[in-house]
């Protein structure tokens, strides 16, 4: 197989493994997203548990459905919707840190995928050319070729002389006067 053949064969290999490269780490942030996801539906559904136990444990609740007023049952309402805000609480920064952690996770995937990426350039970035051989040099008298080069100036400018006019047609040119003066006198004795 040819250079081209297959530079363009690892050309096409180099696009088909970016584009599984990307593919990879979206399948990857789909998992993250996910995850992340199941964790906060646990999340609600646990804080839905908490709150009807809230309800239904609350002394302060109790006391005020019995007719019970004061500062002490407004107190005693208070500090159970304390705990059960605690509760919510802890719950939100778990849920905070694991959406860190998933963060992190993905940062780590994508740098990973673009390194890969990277050293797949690395091996395709150099433009191969076909190898052609160099001409053969031309083996010539640099002395002999110097004279030429003057032989054909020479032979240019006596082109460009003969226009003018050349030693052979000078004695026609003679013959011509002695024509054109014996015309001319022909002419004047009429």
């Amino acid at each position: 197989m040819s250079t081209l053949g297959v530079t363009s064969m690892e050309r096409v290999n180099y696009a088909q493994s970016v584009d599984a490269g990307n593919v990879g780490l979206q399948n990857f942030y789909g998992d993250l997203q996910e995850k992340y996801g199941d964790a906060l539906g646990a999340a609600r559904q646990q804080d839905e548990v908490n709150y009807k136990e809230y309800l239904q444990t609350s002394k302060g609740t109790k006391a005020a459905a019995s007719g019970q007023t004061g500062r002490s049952a407004a107190r005693m309402q208070v500090l159970d919707f304390g705990e059960y805000a605690a509760v919510g609480s802890r719950m939100a920064y778990k849920l905070t840190q694991s959406q860190r952690d998933i963060s992190k996770a993905g940062a780590q995937m994508a740098a990973k995928t673009r390194a890969e990426q990277m050293q797949l350039f690395a091996h395709n970035n150099i433009i191969k050319t076909p190898e052609i051989a160099p001409p053969r040099p031309v083996l010539q008298n640099v002395g002999m070729a110097a004279f030429k080069d003057a032989l054909s100036i020479a032979s240019s400018v006596a082109g460009i002389a003969s226009g003018f006019g050349s030693l052979s047609t000078l004695g026609d040119t003679a013959k011509n006067t002695e024509a054109l003066k014996a015309n001319t006198a022909a002419r004047t004795t009429y």
